[in-house]
């Protein structure tokens, strides 16, 4: 069993003229589940929050571009779920589009041994 619960949209940084923030991009993910091979945050964490020439994923009002991808995810859990790599183009049809590295593997996500149910509760 594997919880995939993520948000669609980010937010801004900072607050726009009725004290809210905006829309922007990105989102935040979690797995949650007993086979994930977890205690680590995966992607790129921003360094600094304001544009400047080493910092080009920062634009206006704190927005952050993306730099890993909504696929990056379900590419490992459709693994894990027994997707076999020539069927991965259905599943994932922008998978290709992605550098190498962006996408997490089956093994960057979930342990390699069977979690098997405890007395109704999973290990």
């Amino acid at each position: 069993l594997v919880h995939f619960p993520n948000s669609e949209f980010g937010r801004t940084l900072t607050p726009n003229t009725s004290s809210g923030t905006d829309h922007a991009w990105g989102g935040n993910y979690f797995l949650i589940g007993g086979a994930l091979n977890g205690g680590k945050v995966l992607g790129h964490y921003p360094a600094e929050f304001e544009r400047s020439e080493s910092n080009k994923i920062t634009l206006t009002r704190g927005r952050l571009v993306p730099t890993t991808p909504f696929d990056a995810v379900w590419m490992g859990t459709s693994e894990w779920f027994g997707v076999p790599s020539s069927q991965m183009e259905y599943v994932l049809p922008m998978h290709k589009n992605f550098p190498a590295g962006t996408l997490f593997s089956e093994e960057d996500l979930f342990r390699s041994e069977e979690v098997l149910p405890v007395s109704g509760h999973f290990q």
